[in-house]
């Protein structure tokens, strides 16, 4: 990690969550398209957009290197699995007006991530950190009365990319070239798709000039948000990176109020217990990190 540089990092970051905060207005204005098809545009152009960044970058070689190892493949195709059904969990969300139920899902994916780590990698977990867990339970139940039934776009957006940050935390290589490499994996599929299913008025018939700008747009808007993200969080501490992942779901209820969607009384309640356990979640990666760092201090000392 490069030395810390707040003056390089938070406007990168601030640039990136903006992006990731604002998607859902973008598939908005796209129009009423097929869900699939969609997806499937979004994918093969996203492909193209990060290929075209590892080239700028010279990672090219990298990409290649990850089709050759085996032991990689073994995570990344799975994890190029969770990604593809948290793409297509979104998308189908943003389109029928369960955008809350998606910022919902964003706020409690660190304390999600958080459970499967203590699970998978045997993470310690105090006392706190149980507390945290139950009063996002309450966010959670409380929701299917504010929602009309249990939140299932929030359940599947928070275990997919939990399971996908676990495979993730696993993987040593930089990070724009391994999701580079899990979307490239979506993308035979992507065209079988839509070759044997999308060609006609629900698909690439239905498509314009102005429409296939938008669909190229959306390889940019998946694309540049991680560029942004795996430059920025070298020069922030993690914790500071933590925080600012905030910012996307927030801004994703401003876009659902935009499309007409509102926090209503029995919405809120949810809201408030999960902005409770977001805030007592972040209050607790302070103190552990500044323990952590009185405990290094006296170790150095004392060597």
């Amino acid at each position: 990690m490069q030395e810390v540089n707040y003056k390089k990092g938070l406007p990168i970051f601030f640039l990136c969550f903006l992006i990731w905060g604002f998607q859902p207005l973008y598939w908005y204005i796209c129009g009423e398209w097929d869900t699939f098809f969609m997806l499937a545009c979004r994918i093969i152009w996203a492909a193209i957009c990060c290929l075209c960044i590892l080239w700028v970058q010279g990672k090219l070689p990298q990409l290649w290197a990850v089709f050759r190892d085996r032991q990689m493949l073994k995570r990344e195709i799975p994890a190029s699995l969770f990604l593809l059904a948290d793409w297509g969990v979104y998308l189908w969300a943003v389109q029928n007006g369960r955008v809350l139920e998606c910022s919902l899902g964003y706020y409690i994916q660190p304390i999600v991530v958080f459970a499967f780590g203590a699970v998978i990698f045997r993470e310690k977990v105090s006392w706190r950190h149980l507390v945290i867990l139950a009063v996002v339970a309450v966010g959670i139940v409380l929701s299917t009365d504010g929602f009309g039934g249990v939140p299932y776009v929030t359940i599947a957006l928070a275990v997919c990319f939990a399971i996908y940050a676990a495979i993730k935390k696993s993987l040593v290589i930089d990070s724009v070239v391994s999701t580079t490499a899990e979307i490239l994996m979506m993308v035979p599929a992507a065209l079988l798709f839509i070759l044997l299913f999308r060609m006609g008025d629900t698909g690439m018939a239905s498509i314009t000039s102005l429409r296939q700008l938008m669909l190229l747009g959306a390889g940019v808007v998946t694309a540049m948000p991680m560029v942004l993200y795996s430059v920025g969080v070298k020069y922030l501490p993690l914790t500071t990176a933590g925080f600012c992942q905030y910012l996307s779901p927030t801004l994703g209820i401003v876009c659902g109020a935009v499309m007409g969607e509102y926090l209503t009384p029995e919405k809120l309640k949810s809201f408030y217990f999960i902005w409770a356990g977001v805030i007592l979640y972040c209050l607790n990666t302070i103190y552990e990190e500044r323990k952590r760092r009185r405990q290094l201090q006296v170790e150095q000392e004392k060597g």
